[in-house]
Order: C-alpha cells, then sequence, then structure tokens
C-alpha cells in the first residue's frame, strides 16, 4: 500500500467500524475557550503558520459589550505599554490580547506574578496570549494557562468545517437577504481551503510558502458583503471583475511575490468567481467531466 494513502483507509475503516464521529476534525469554539477561563487563568494560544485568533476573541468579545479589545503586538518596548493595558482591564474588566509573546519573554516572566499576587481584578477580565512554541516561555505561566493550539485543518473538508464554525456565523449569512450570498460566501471560503491545503504539498503547491490566514478570509467576506450589498440596491449585477481583482491581488495577492504563484491565484478566480457557480450544475472541478465528454465525442 503507498504510504500516502494509509491514513485515509485507515480513516475509512474506523468510520465503517466505529463511528464518523472519531475522524470527524475537532475545532473548539472560542465560547468554549472562554467559558473555562477565568480572570487569573489567562488563554495561551500556541500558533501555527497561517493561525490567527485575533478575530475569533474580536467577534466574542463584541457580543460579550467588550469590545473593543486592548492588543499589544510585543517587541521591544513593548513591555511597558503591556502593562500598562493589563494594570487598567484589571480595574475595568476588559479584554487584553498580548500578540506574539514569544518577542517579549521579559514581560511573560513577571506576568505570572502580577495576575497571581494582584489582590483586585474585576471578573470581567480576560488575557488572551498568543505565542509561537517556544522553550523560553515561563513554565509557571504556562501552567495557570488554558492552553490552545491552532494547528491546520486536514483537508478541505476539515478546513470548511473550521471556517464555518469559527468565521462564517449565522450572522454573516443572514447579513444580505439575497440567493446569491450564501453561494459567494461557501465559493470564498472554499477557495480560502483551497489555497491553504496547497500548502502542504510544498513548493508543488506554492513556489514560496505565504502565510494565508483568517484576516485574508474575513478581508475579502467583507469586501464581497459590500460590494454586494450595494449592486442589489442599485440593481446592478455584480461586477465580476472587480471581485476577481480584490480578491486575487488586493487582499491575498497582496502576500503573493511569484509569477507563477499570481497566475494560479488569478486563475482560481477566473473559473471560481462567475455567472457559472449560481448554475445547478456547477462544480468546483470539472475536469472528470470535460474528459468524459472529449472520450465521448472521439468514439
Amino acid at each position: 500500500m503507498v504510504e500516502d494513502r494509509t491514513g485515509i483507509v485507515c480513516s475509512q475503516y474506523i468510520e465503517a467500524m466505529l463511528d464518523t464521529r472519531f475522524t470527524a476534525p475537532v475545532t473548539d469554539a472560542i465560547v468554549d475557550i472562554y467559558a473555562e477561563s477565568a480572570p487569573r487563568k489567562p488563554v495561551l494560544y500556541l500558533l501555527t503558520a497561517g493561525s490567527d485568533p485575533t478575530l475569533s476573541i474580536d467577534e466574542l468579545a463584541k457580543k460579550r459589550k467588550k469590545f473593543p479589545t486592548d492588543k499589544v503586538s510585543m517587541g521591544e518596548g513593548q513591555e511597558k505599554v503591556a502593562r500598562e493595558k493589563n494594570n487598567n482591564a484589571f480595574l475595568t474588566g476588559g479584554w487584553v490580547i498580548l500578540q506574539n509573546s514569544h518577542l517579549g519573554i521579559g514581560y511573560m516572566n513577571e506576568l505570572e506574578d502580577v495576575l497571581l499576587k494582584t489582590p483586585e481584578i474585576d471578573d470581567g477580565f480576560r488575557l488572551w496570549i498568543t505565542c509561537e512554541i517556544t522553550p523560553r516561555f515561563p513554565i509557571g505561566l504556562l501552567q495557570i494557562a488554558l492552553k490552545v493550539t491552532l494547528e491546520p485543518p486536514a483537508g478541505l473538508k476539515a478546513g470548511l468545517y473550521r471556517t464555518y464554525t469559527t468565521m462564517v456565523t449565522q450572522e454573516l449569512v443572514d447579513k444580505i437577504d439575497h440567493e446569491k450570498w450564501r453561494t459567494l460566501v461557501y465559493v470564498q471560503s472554499f477557495l480560502h481551503s483551497v489555497v491553504q491545503e496547497r500548502r502542504k504539498f510544498g513548493p508543488i503547491g506554492w513556489c514560496i510558502p505565504y502565510e494565508y490566514n483568517n484576516s485574508d478570509l474575513d478581508a475579502c467576506l467583507l469586501f464581497l458583503e459590500k460590494h454586494m450589498s450595494t449592486s442589489v440596491m442599485v440593481g446592478q449585477p455584480l461586477s465580476w471583475i472587480t471581485i476577481q481583482y480584490m480578491v486575487a491581488e488586493a487582499q491575498y495577492g497582496g502576500r503573493i511575490t511569484d509569477d507563477l504563484d499570481r497566475e494560479l491565484f488569478n486563475t482560481y478566480t477566473q473559473k471560481w468567481f462567475c455567472d457559472e457557480i449560481f448554475k445547478p450544475s456547477f462544480t468546483f472541478n470539472n475536469y472528470q467531466s470535460e474528459t468524459r465528454d472529449d472520450v465521448i465525442s472521439s468514439e
């Protein structure tokens, strides 16, 4: 058996003998993570390439009336800022996000004592820490924190599942009362999963690895929402050229530096952002059907 098929066959066997829930991807909702946290129990996100929980935290903060959150990107000279933000949030019950904390290990070393020895901390206070895996992270803070990992989804199905459980909310789906809106959201989510999945194939997937993350998807969904709202209000059709350019060149394309990678991304948007997506017969990959038609015609 080919090695790259072993995992797939094992998953199929488990699903057949037990149940699909044993192989389904596990994605902890931000609400569940928040429920386990506490004012003196911060949430520590261990980051991987392309992962960024900031948008999810902001969305939850908005629902909890804690918006906006105070964000500090750790680095040289930011320890004083982080200290001030935390001290203020202790009193007001605000939320603080310390980003890239592996660049501010000095403050991380004192943070455990601050959380445990500060006499009064408002019950609404929450501390969110994002950090790359590093052996320099203080063990004491690591022990009291609620640890969360954001590993890349395994496969397109898992990628779509994570997108629809973390990024695409019911509120987003219902924002525009038009039959084409949900299709656009799905196509954009599918594209996001594809471009992330290609990174697993090294130089075969992308000539240069790019850290596409949820901020790229969120920016595209925001643009699509505004563009479609404007088009529907004035009774004009969607401008596919505009959509293709904004997605492939302005949003995701802002990270692309290789000409072949740019050509590939433009191909995706040209094939998947067009009037064909609203037809019942649309498929993202029609290679097999086209090949079958060619064989039939040749016979």
